[in-house]
């Protein structure tokens, strides 16, 4: 059993009640954060067969350690019975400050294991949710998932590395490695189980691999690959951020609410573009820069 989820700040409580918190009328459907998670994880999961409830639990032990974040869209709806009838671009956010063990200690490291095993379920998470909203007609073959990650400056505090400095782009890159050889992974393996998908693909995966250190063994399950056209791409998502307890929103410095750096506007988006630049060779998609007008793009809850 997964242990209830934990909020620490209190503009998270806040913007799960207004955004993600379902009521139905009058009557409270989510009594608590958890009831969010079940509701979700067992809608995504429902489609997976005899193995559904394993999916299920292994989707709220990731919820509720704050690890991974389902598209907004699926947090509102999911299980529900008012989904969107398509989903383009489906999200997940990976949020990389629960993953240091032993933080802010001398023995600080970033957990590369446990993320690599919530990065590469997050693209059976993504799968799910096609196949939930769009059903027969789901856009596999033409599915850009959009894996990314937020809480980057929370991370490398917890590990004691600068911001601004050369240990931390190092630890970026390293970061964004992992990622994109979970997610590949990820995709294969479900593309092995549930099929490569349909043409529309035409390689496009494989072309953002193509400057890659790829092993040989990957190589030709990738070129057979179709179910997807991208995996990750990360961006601004204040709301996620805020709601995983206030988080660091993207490769940003700064926080959904507060917390403002020590560092200058300047030099705080210089550092930020530099980390970004370590971890652009990785990611399928344009990295997005966090400004410090991200309060202004809360969602409508968040505000």
């Amino acid at each position: 059993m997964s242990t209830p989820t934990r909020f620490t700040d209190p503009h998270a409580v806040d913007v799960w009640d207004a955004s993600f918190r379902w009521r139905s009328g009058d009557l409270l459907r989510d009594r608590t954060i958890d009831a969010t998670w079940q509701r979700v994880a067992g809608a995504l999961a429902a489609n997976d067969g005899a193995r559904g409830e394993l999916w299920r639990r292994r989707y709220i032990e990731v919820f509720s350690r704050w690890q991974l974040l389902p598209d907004e869209r699926l947090l509102r709806h999911a299980g529900t019975g008012r989904l969107p009838a398509a989903l383009p671009e489906p999200q997940a956010c990976l949020n990389l400050g629960a993953f240091v063990l032993a933080p802010r200690s001398a023995t600080a490291r970033f957990d590369h294991a446990g993320f690599a095993a919530a990065a590469s379920l997050s693209v059976r998470l993504l799968d799910d949710a096609l196949s939930l909203c769009e059903g027969e007609h789901a856009s596999v073959g033409a599915a850009e998932l959009a894996i990314g990650v937020m809480g980057l400056a929370d991370a490398l505090a917890a590990l004691g590395l600068d911001y601004r400095g050369r240990e931390a782009q190092l630890a970026a890159a390293a970061i964004a490695r992992t990622l994109a050889y979970a997610v590949l992974e990820g995709a294969l393996q479900l593309a092995q189980e549930r099929g490569p998908g349909g043409d529309d693909a035409d390689g496009a995966l494989a072309a953002h691999w193509r400057d890659r250190a790829l092993p040989p063994q990957l190589a030709e399950p990738l070129r057979r690959h179709r179910r997807h056209r991208r995996l990750t791409r990360i961006s601004v998502q204040p709301c996620l951020a805020l709601l995983a307890n206030n988080a660091s929103i993207g490769l940003a410095a700064h926080r959904a609410r507060g917390g403002r750096p020590a560092l200058s506007p300047e030099a705080a988006l210089s550092a930020q573009r530099a980390l970004a630049a370590a971890m652009q060779p990785w990611i399928d998609a344009p990295v997005e820069i966090a400004r410090g007008d991200c309060e202004d793009r809360l969602c409508s809850g968040c505000g």
